[in-house]
């Protein structure tokens, strides 16, 4: 039987351009350069981010979303935070399992190369918490699954590098009209970006000039990590339903695996201003858990303040402490509760607080590409500073805010449910 190759269904995708990806501890997330208007990559079909996670339990460790669906109910056979601990000794052990956090890395590097093997290269967009000789370290194994990574930047470099030429000349509330058009620019100025991973929620403060954006700090908090909020909202939903039907979710692990299966959509949903409704079940028993959106920010609402305090603190440290121009959060850190209710009510007024596109960081990385292609930037890492490419006319710039930024004037707060 002869097959009719011309009904083949494209994959989707079939595009072989390079792409950034933004890494982190707990997934991978890829998307293309401006010339495919930064569309996100599917990294894990038919999902676009690729979780970390890494389950030991069976003879060939499992990578991604089937590790995550066992990882309440076999939690000791998970390896999950590795990205961290890169050429330290320490080891992930079960039954004839004994991994270190290089082997691990091994294993999601090779699953991503799976996922862009058709692609002509990658740049990696990294947490300002990798020191060099963990970027380095990275790199090697990156080479040994045969990798073509164009350049590597920590995340907040190339999300200021991204949107410095914007973000200088965008118009003002203070501006005049001067009658020529163009919009005014201003010599200098510092923005915090605060991104948060399974390791930690980081804030780092850069700023931004004519020529370069510069790391002036940047710290690190394990304390407020996504699995920190998931375990609060876990233990909190969980407490709620003791209290409705005297039956607790963690006494059972496909029950505490079914709660911890719905959180993502749960905090998307309470995001979205929807009513939360989840369903707890075991052999025996059953329980329905409705909350409005504004409970998930009340259970959350003490590691929203420890973050802000944190974040005030990092901040005295710089700029003779006075307030950032902008505030920006990754989209991870945005869908934290209650954290950019919070962090807007501590920032003085002429501070506004963004929350970016889910492909922001990744399409920072791919606009770097041509950059390195062209020999315009260091091969190093790029944790420092970035130097911008040459200056553009500011009449020349569109009026459409760069990717992953959402629109709207300096200082009217943060997406439009708060």
């Amino acid at each position: 039987m002869a097959w009719n190759w011309s009904r083949k269904t494209p994959a989707a995708n079939e595009d072989r351009g390079a792409l950034g990806v933004d890494l982190n501890a707990g997934r991978a997330r890829a998307t293309y350069g401006r010339a495919s208007r930064n569309k996100l990559f599917l990294l894990d079909d038919p999902h676009t981010d690729l979780p970390l996670a890494v389950s030991l339990d069976k003879r060939t460790p499992d990578v991604g979303r089937a590790a995550l669906s066992v990882c309440r109910t076999l939690p000791h056979t998970m390896a999950v935070n590795y990205l961290p601990q890169l050429g330290q000794v320490f080891e992930w052990k079960h039954a004839k399992h004994a991994v270190t956090a290089d082997g691990l890395v091994t294993l999601a590097l090779e699953k991503l190369g799976q996922a862009t093997s058709s692609n002509s290269g990658l740049s990696l967009a990294l947490p300002p918490y990798l020191s060099v000789p963990q970027v380095t370290r990275l790199l090697t194994i990156a080479e040994k699954q045969k990798l073509r990574i164009k350049g590597t930047a920590c995340t907040p470099l190339a999300l200021a590098a991204e949107r410095a030429t914007h973000f200088l000349t965008a118009p003002r509330a203070e501006d005049s009209d001067d009658g020529t058009g163009v919009r005014k620019t201003i010599n200098t100025t510092a923005v915090l970006i605060v991104d948060v991973d399974e390791f930690a929620l980081t804030a780092s403060v850069v700023r931004i000039t004519q020529d370069e954006v510069r790391m002036l700090a940047t710290a690190a908090f394990p304390r407020l990590g996504a699995r920190v909020w998931r375990e609060r909202l876990l233990d909190t939903l969980a407490d709620r339903c003791v209290r409705l039907c005297r039956r607790d979710p963690r006494d059972n692990a496909a029950a505490e695996q079914m709660l911890y299966d719905q959180l993502e959509e749960t905090i998307d949903r309470a995001r979205t201003g929807q009513r939360v409704s989840i369903s707890v079940r075991s052999a025996n028993w059953f329980q329905d858990l409705i909350h409005a959106p504004a409970d998930l920010d009340a259970f959350c609402a003490p590691l929203a303040r420890q973050a802000a305090e944190e974040i005030k603190n990092l901040l005295q440290t710089t700029n003779d402490g006075d307030p950032p121009e902008t505030v920006w959060l990754t989209h991870d850190a945005g869908r934290l509760p209650g954290l950019a209710a919070t962090l807007h009510q501590h920032m003085t007024e002429r501070s506004s607080v963004r929350v970016l596109h889910p492909e922001a960081t990744a399409a920072a990385a791919a606009n770097l590409i041509d950059r390195w292609d062209a020999g315009d930037l260091p091969r190093s890492h790029l944790d420092t500073v970035i130097v911008l490419a040459t200056k553009v006319d500011p009449r020349l710039l569109p009026k459409a805010p760069p990717p992953g930024l959402n629109a709207g004037p300096r200082g009217a707060g943060v997406e439009k449910r708060l």
